[in-house]
């Protein structure tokens, strides 16, 4: 696709996107869902005697990041398109300070009342070939008569950082130095899972004591 054409049609999805009141529709879909996995939160928490879950936030995908993931999938560059087929329009992501409590807070998480799962993607035990881990929920909400669909991920402290540099690398695909650069961030993915593994290993020793 030209670069010229591209742009068009991300300005035209843009437009879509703005006129078709889906980003208030997300956001008040997100607001239901959020102080659920508080509660959660707070619950496994207090069970625990620890805290369970570090940080929570969300976001509703922006026109220029769906424009780019369905070129990548090699899909029409439409609002239409973007909405029948992308799972994580509307995203809420859940950080944990150890991978145990990324399990435990997924498996809470699949039984919010009034969602409907739709698939949950283990990342952890069978990682993405860049080396990213993580559990995803895909679900869906019923906002008024209309089904809305949200992706909920869970995942570690550690994994979290990695995640931020490789979504940045994610829009260079076009430069060259990008191919070492994700490598190193392959790499980085492994030894994160090892840490990961071992602060949790460390964690439970230290409770015994």
């Amino acid at each position: 696709m030209r670069e010229d054409s591209f742009e068009q049609k991300r300005r035209q999805l843009e437009q879509e996107l703005e006129e078709s009141g889906l980003k208030k529709i997300y956001s008040e879909v997100i607001w239901d869902i959020i102080p659920e996995i508080n509660e959660i939160s707070q619950r496994l928490s207090m069970e625990y005697g620890r805290q369970i879950m570090d940080n929570i936030s969300w976001r509703i995908k922006s026109p220029e990041s769906i424009a780019f993931k369905l070129k990548r999938k090699n899909r029409e560059i439409s609002l239409e398109c973007a909405v029948s087929t992308l799972n994580d329009m509307a995203g809420i992501r859940v950080v944990c300070p150890f991978q145990d409590d990324v399990y435990r807070m997924a498996k809470e998480i699949r039984r919010i009342p009034g969602l409907t799962i739709i698939k949950v993607k283990n990342y952890i035990s069978h990682p993405k070939s860049s080396g990213y881990r993580s559990i995803h929920v895909i679900a869906e909400a019923l906002h008024g008569e209309e089904k809305v669909r949200v992706e909920i991920q869970v995942r570690s402290v550690a994994m979290n950082y990695w995640a931020i540099l490789d979504h940045q690398l994610c829009y260079k695909n076009e430069r060259k130095e990008t191919e070492k650069l994700r490598k190193e961030l392959k790499a980085c993915a492994i030894d994160i899972a090892e840490i990961d593994k071992r602060f949790l290993k460390l964690r439970k020793q230290i409770e015994k004591l």
